[in-house]
């Protein structure tokens, strides 16, 4: 059924045309119907010019008839996702959605706050990069809810799973991102071969590899960029594992035939197991932005009124207060960072802060920042094991990423898609 997303071609070409060559009635037609709820040439074209900025592909009718089957069957998906959580109760909050930006900016190193304004000037609109981020926290929120109760992880397990990290002292490990486009269909072979040609194409003219997996990708890591995490080469199908083995720190593979698809491998970093003492600990960080407007008082003064507002501050949900107070969109609580993505200048005020402590307020030009640390999670003991709690978290993040994927399946099995063009 998906096979037939080639019909759209038409009327996304057309609404790709000058203003006056494409008529509105064109672009509110529906594109697609899934269960009762419709999507329009619009909202697909809305997302095409997303897909398009962010992977920094030409804005062509080409690489647009390349690329539209895999976001409209993203787009698809999406609307199945909110669909069950809309029957579960399952709801995202604006504050989550900024959230979700905030922790875009830190996968892509951008500064805070730059997400939505570098996109709106590019002329990608707004709603549609709030829509993406919104469908990836529900879809979250929704297997955390239904399928996190269902898992438990035994502590032979635990000890069984360590033991085999221990073994592989001395073999090599990989941190892994991939972006994947399934084939589940004859002529779907050639549109996921295409394109997937296209954004290696990308990738080497310097296209920021997690910005297309969030993108293009069709496997639960794209909202995380495509990041994989550390993997041992016995964790990898036979398909992908010669190709990783050849791949350097930096390096992008070509484009890898899976027996499901197509996969770009991306090598973030290599390591010898057990090598390491500690990894890099990851942390969540609650953070309030004081702006400093033109013609304010001197930057000594701002510093004195900020830490003064934020001295009694205990928690991370006073600090969401305090940002919520000052209409600040920059503030909030952003998860699973490392010290290696901050700003230089912050590394050692974040490193050296108690949790649940506030920061002296930091000048960053046009604001000043005050800064929390929420939680802390050490990934490794000595001697490079995983802690056993660090182990139970893997387990169950690797039954969810598989759990997950399953849900999905029986959603579309269940669903009825049509196109109505």
């Amino acid at each position: 059924m998906l096979a037939r997303a080639a019909i759209v071609l038409t009327l996304v070409l057309i609404s790709h045309l000058p203003l006056g060559q494409a008529s509105a009635q064109d672009v509110d037609r529906i594109a697609a119907v899934v269960n009762d709820e419709i999507i329009s040439l619009r909202d697909l074209d809305a997302r095409m010019k997303l897909a398009i900025t962010v992977s920094g592909l030409p804005d062509n009718i080409e690489n647009r008839r390349r690329a539209v089957p895999q976001v409209l069957r993203k787009m698809i998906d999406e609307r199945l996702q909110s669909q069950e959580a809309a029957r579960l109760k399952v709801g995202v909050g604006a504050e989550e959605v900024m959230r979700g930006l905030a922790n875009i900016e830190n996968q892509n190193r951008m500064p805070p706050g730059s997400l939505l304004p570098s996109l709106v000037k590019a002329g990608v609109d707004p709603d549609a990069v709030k829509d993406q981020v919104k469908a990836d926290i529900i879809w979250v929120k929704l297997i955390m809810r239904s399928l996190q109760p269902t898992i438990r992880v035994g502590e032979d397990e635990i000890t069984e799973r360590i033991e085999n990290i221990r073994q592989q002292f001395g073999q090599p490990e990989f941190m892994l991102a991939e972006i994947f486009l399934p084939v589940e269909s004859p002529r779907q072979e050639e549109e996921s071969r295409r394109l997937g040609e296209r954004l290696i194409e990308q990738l080497r003219a310097g296209a920021p590899f997690q910005a297309l997996a969030r993108q293009f990708s069709q496997s639960g890591s794209a909202a995380n960029g495509g990041v994989l995490g550390w993997m041992a080469p016995s964790a990898l199908d036979d398909d992908v594992r010669d190709v990783a083995m050849r791949l350097d720190k930096g390096q992008v593979s070509t484009l890898v035939r899976t027996g499901s698809g197509y996969a770009i491998l991306a090598m973030i970093d290599k390591r010898v197991a057990g090598q390491t003492t500690t990894s890099d600990p990851k942390f969540s960080l609650a953070q309030v932005f004081f702006p400093v407007p033109a013609g304010a008082p001197p930057i000594q003064q701002l510093a004195a009124k900020a830490a003064e507002l934020t001295a009694s501050i205990k928690s991370c949900r006073e600090m969401e207060d305090m940002g919520r107070k000052l209409n600040s969109e920059r503030s909030g609580v952003r998860e699973g960072l490392t010290l290696s993505v901050l700003p230089p200048a912050m590394r050692p005020v974040v490193s050296a802060l108690p949790i649940n402590k506030v920061s002296a307020p930091m000048n960053i030009g046009d604001a000043l920042l005050v800064v929390m640390v929420c939680a802390r999670e050490e990934g490794a003991t000595e001697g490079g094991l995983p802690t056993r709690e660090a182990m139970k978290h893997i387990i169950e993040d690797e039954r969810l990423d598989m759990m997950s994927r399953r849900y999905l399946r029986d959603l579309r099995r269940a669903a009825f898609i049509d196109f109505r063009l």
